[in-house]
């Protein structure tokens, strides 16, 4: 092999070097554009949960305060149904990177545990069934565990 074109294939290869490098940083760019991406949305559907969640145990309040009857606020519960499965729908259609899954899958959990919680409570309101009452409490309260599980895997995640 002459000079020239050993400092050919020696110029070739350091194009290749650069070329595997910067498809490399695009890569990782893009990963972390991604990465970014999910975790704002997931933050947006966490807190927009948190708000809902407020809202409707204010409307609960007002009936525990007997100012609503079991009617009214068996409608309350049925105009909050939707506005859960919106957040439900929302956190499934996310983007979601391999490893921050554990973490949507738990949110979608937790969002999904109230909605039945309040499901159930409806359900109490309407038959005065005590057992629909406690599964109704029994739900709230995984639901609040499956939260904070979300937030521990979100967190792991990095």
């Amino acid at each position: 092999m002459g000079k020239k074109q050993t400092q050919r294939m020696v110029l070739m290869a350091g194009f290749a070097a650069i070329g595997i490098i910067v498809a490399a940083m695009v890569f990782l760019q893009v990963a972390s554009a991604k990465n970014a991406a999910f975790k704002q949305g997931w933050d947006n559907i966490a807190y927009d949960t948190i708000t809902l969640t407020q809202e409707y145990q204010a409307e609960e309040g007002k009936w525990r305060a007997k100012q609503y009857d079991n009617d009214t606020m068996a409608g309350i519960v049925d105009r909050y149904l939707p506005k859960y499965q919106a957040l439900i729908d929302r956190a499934n259609a996310l983007d979601t990177p391999e490893r921050y899954l554990p973490a949507r899958d738990l949110l979608v959990k937790a969002i999904d545990t109230e909605k039945q919680s309040n499901e159930h409570f409806r359900e109490f309101l309407v038959t005065g069934d005590q057992s629909q009452y406690e599964r109704s409490v029994d739900l709230f309260s995984l639901s609040l565990q499956y939260s904070a599980d979300a937030d521990a895997a979100i967190k792991a995640a990095g």
